[in-house]
C-alpha cells in the first residue's frame, strides 16, 4: 500500500513539473495571432498603445489622440487599413512622439510576436519598434 502512495506522489510531482515548464515557456512561445492583444512601447512615459481586436479592428492611442482602423494578419505579414484618429492638440513634445509612433505603425510590414513581446519590422525587414504586451502581467 505504501508503494502505491509513493508511485502516486511521484506521478503527481512529475505532472506538476511538466505544467510548470509549460507555464515558464509560455512567454517565449510564438503567438499565432494578434487578435485579442494589446501592446505598448517598452520605454516612454506616454500612454501609447495598439490593441488588436477580433474581427480585424485595431484601436489605440498615440499618446494624445485615440486611433482606430483595421488590420489583417497572414503569419508574419501584417497590413493596416487606413487609421483614423481624433484631432486633439497636445504639447509639441507629445505631438512629436505621437507622430513618430503613428509613422512606425504606418511602416509596419511584418511582425514577430511572443506572449510578451511584439517586434515590428519594416520593408527591408529592419526592426522598427519592440512593444511589450500590456495585458500580460
Amino acid at each position: 500500500m505504501m508503494w502505491v502512495r509513493i508511485v502516486g506522489s511521484l506521478a503527481v510531482m512529475a505532472a506538476l513539473a511538466a505544467c510548470q515548464k509549460v507555464l515558464n515557456d509560455a512567454p517565449k512561445r510564438p503567438l499565432a495571432t494578434l487578435a485579442g492583444t494589446e501592446w505598448g512601447p517598452m520605454q516612454g512615459e506616454l500612454d501609447q498603445f495598439i490593441g488588436f481586436k477580433t474581427g480585424g479592428d485595431v484601436v489605440g492611442s498615440g499618446g494624445c489622440n485615440n486611433f482606430f482602423g483595421s488590420f489583417s494578419q497572414n503569419g508574419r505579414l501584417v497590413t493596416f487599413g487606413p487609421l483614423a484618429s481624433t484631432k486633439m492638440a497636445c504639447p509639441p513634445e507629445i505631438m512629436d512622439a505621437e507622430r513618430e509612433f503613428m509613422t512606425v505603425l504606418g511602416n509596419v510590414r511584418a511582425i514577430e510576436a511572443t506572449h510578451l513581446e511584439l517586434t515590428l519590422f519594416g520593408d527591408a525587414n529592419q526592426v522598427l519598434m519592440v512593444l511589450r504586451r500590456r495585458d500580460w502581467d
